[in-house]
């Protein structure tokens, strides 16, 4: 099946509230069940504690991908020196500093009919303007308050690694550290990072 880019002017961002909370309940994720689960049954409860921010993104009036964010901070020194991070702190020459402030994307995830490793979807692109919505939040965070970076912890299980390393993502890990996360059961997800001012 031939795939349809979607369209920027298509999307309609609302955020998750009381009036939007039914909507959540027809998104279907069969590839990450887990992110499913939690816009149906903890982003709006997280949302009120103040915990996060859950954003719901509206293709033609169909919620097609939500993104949920929140604040965070970027070890500069962690067990197992990373290649990356010794990189950035000696472009930044930042000294004296353990972490540093950063918006982290806690989850993202796209309906099956708009995942474009589903190999009967109709959309692809979606993800990319989600992403770059991302960006345009982070600049205006970054121009009112102290924000660096992007975090996240990228799901191995549906190879969002190799999607956010594709968007310029670093691993926070060095190399051999990050094969370990890869290769061991024990880990869900891997901690990346994004440079603001790489842009």
């Amino acid at each position: 099946m031939k795939k349809e880019f979607v369209n920027e002017a298509d999307i309609l961002i609302k955020e998750l509230n009381e009036e939007t909370k039914e909507d959540i309940h027809y998104f279907k994720s069969t590839s990450c069940k887990e992110l499913q689960d939690f816009l149906v049954e903890n982003a709006l409860m997280e949302q009120k504690f103040g915990l996060s921010k859950t954003y719901l993104f509206y293709h033609k009036n169909v919620l097609a991908g939500y993104m949920t964010l929140l604040t965070d901070k970027q070890q500069i020194e962690i067990k197992g020196k990373s290649d990356n991070l010794a990189a950035f702190r000696k472009k930044t020459k930042i000294s004296g500093y353990r972490s540093i402030p950063a918006l982290k994307i806690g989850r993202l995830c796209v309906s099956d009919e708009f995942n474009s490793q589903m190999p009967f979807n109709k959309y692809k692109g979606l993800g990319t303007i989600m992403w770059v919505s991302i960006l345009s939040l982070s600049k205006e965070i970054s121009s009112k308050i102290g924000c660096r970076v992007i975090t996240t912890h990228a799901k191995k299980s549906t190879g969002a690694h190799k999607w956010y390393k594709k968007l310029g993502f670093h691993y926070s890990h060095n190399e051999k550290r990050t094969e370990e996360m890869l290769s061991s059961q024990e880990y869900v997800a891997i901690p990346m990072f994004y440079d603001l001012q790489e842009l």
